[in-house]
């Protein structure tokens, strides 16, 4: 269902699209500048103000991703409910929307986890006294779990074991941090999934009965193969613009052959890069030749420069990629990996001793960490026979479902897994057909990536 637009509207037909649709989960990708908050912020207020079917601006879920943004999200719905009051200053409902504002769910996500902690803690095995712990307080503590582990590890491990073979390929010089470093990566990054030990058995079971038929069909290797597609791409522009130039007047064209061939081989591998790694390795041997020599008095020296450094910059990129991803043949990187497989047991195991030490630790002190606010929030929001393929609402999850009738999201581009899953938990039918999930953001302005943001889902 949507609205008409009014004759005398300033919004696009696209902004206004989204503004007016309504019975389903709608995306909204622009650019920045575009005034995607602002309409979201239009959205809410054309459901606050609709004669037809007003919506209380608490039963609105509206999620950012800094305070600085809830707060500037709660002024600009004030201030354009203020501005219909004054047009229509006899509404009851309107003014009451000013009322219920203070209590409106406008917040970050973290602070909407607090929310869920505080009303169910009841729930599961939480102390209703907890305490977020500050960056420099959760960084202490989890240098002396760390310290701690290692040194048990190191009283325990003899010279063949695959922990000292580990510490021995992966350690430093000097110290282990290193490997403590690679060890808390590992951690953060299974900590952005629903399920960290399911993230971490999938990661184990990668390095386990390997052929190049299961590679190639490894959402891993399509996605290093995108990667080089991409880079191919800009290998291939090169090439053309190289030879513009060389078919231009005053241009070398004794180079033209040369750089035919070089495009005939970028070619070949485009074709094979998505279904075959020995395919695209035995492609990628081919070497782009050398450059005839190029003088005379027609030729333009600059534009015969021009040529050439865009050869020379195509050239340095292909090779680039060949030595870094296809220098040995597949069945040798498989070897390796397959040789690394005990090694990837050791640190698999030794990430999930450092989560259970780390969350025993902090549960010891009464502390949760914002990876904990999400995570014991989604423990509430989902029922005990949810799977990871399968998430199922609970009770909580239900009551909020009810509460909300639309859950906005802005910067949508910044959300990781778990605050997707939490998200749709509390949306109608899951977040999926015929929901009440409204998103905008732009996935070129990801900038939380650094907190395991997944621009993907966008």
């Amino acid at each position: 269902m949507e609205m008409k637009k009014p004759a005398n509207s300033t919004w696009t037909d696209e902004q206004w699209e989204a503004i007016a649709t309504r019975g389903n989960n709608t995306l909204v990708a622009a650019a920045a500048g575009s005034g995607k908050t602002a309409v979201l912020v239009e959205r809410i207020i054309k459901m606050i103000t609709d004669e037809k079917d007003p919506i209380d601006v608490d039963r609105l879920l509206v999620v950012t991703f800094t305070k600085a943004a809830a707060s500037e999200m709660r002024q600009r719905i004030g201030e354009a409910i203020e501005k219909e009051l004054g047009k229509r200053p006899s509404s009851l409902h309107l003014r009451r929307q000013l009322t219920l504002l203070n209590r409106a769910t406008i917040t970050t996500l973290h602070s909407f986890c607090m929310e869920i902690l505080q009303r169910y803690s009841f729930r599961i095995d939480l102390d209703p006294a907890f305490r977020i712990a500050d960056d420099t307080e959760a960084l202490l503590l989890r240098r002396d779990v760390m310290e701690t582990m290692m040194e048990t590890q190191y009283e325990q491990a003899d010279e063949d074991s695959p922990f000292a073979k580990l510490v021995e390929n992966y350690g430093g010089d000097r110290d282990d941090l290193p490997i403590k470093n690679l060890i808390l990566s590992i951690y953060e990054f299974s900590r952005s999934h629903p399920s960290p030990n399911l993230w971490l058995e999938e990661v184990l079971t990668s390095f386990q009965d390997l052929s190049l038929e299961k590679i190639n069909q490894s959402s891993w290797f399509q996605s290093l193969m995108e990667d080089v597609a991409l880079e191919l791409k800009g290998v291939e522009a090169l090439l053309k613009e190289a030879v513009y130039y060389a078919e231009s007047p005053g241009g070398p064209t004794v180079y033209l052959d040369c750089l035919k061939e070089d495009l005939a081989i970028v070619n070949r591998v485009q074709e094979v890069i998505h279904f075959s790694w020995e395919e695209t390795y035995q492609e990628m041997k081919v070497s782009f030749g050398r450059l005839k020599a190029c003088k005379g008095k027609d030729i333009d020296e600059v534009i015969k420069n021009k040529a050439k450094d865009l050869r020379d910059n195509a050239k340095k990129r292909f090779d680039k990629v060949r030595e870094e991803l296809f220098s040995i043949p597949p069945q040798v990187y498989i070897d390796n990996l397959k040789e690394m497989a005990p090694l990837m047991e050791k640190m698999i195991d030794l990430v999930r001793c450092f989560a259970e030490d780390y969350q025993k630790a902090k549960k010891e002190k009464g502390l949760v960490d914002f990876s904990d606010l999400e995570h014991f929030a989604l423990q509430i929001l989902l029922d005990e026979e949810s799977t990871p393929h399968n998430p199922v609402p609970s009770v909580a999850a239900m009551d909020y479902q009810a509460q909300f009738r639309e859950v906005l999201v802005d910067e949508y581009q910044d959300t990781n897994m778990v605050q997707e899953t939490l998200l749709t938990a509390v949306c109608i039918n899951g977040g999926k057909e015929n929901g009440n999930l409204f998103m905008v953001g732009d996935v070129k302005q990801s900038i939380y990536r650094f907190r395991l943001a997944e621009p993907a889902l966008f």
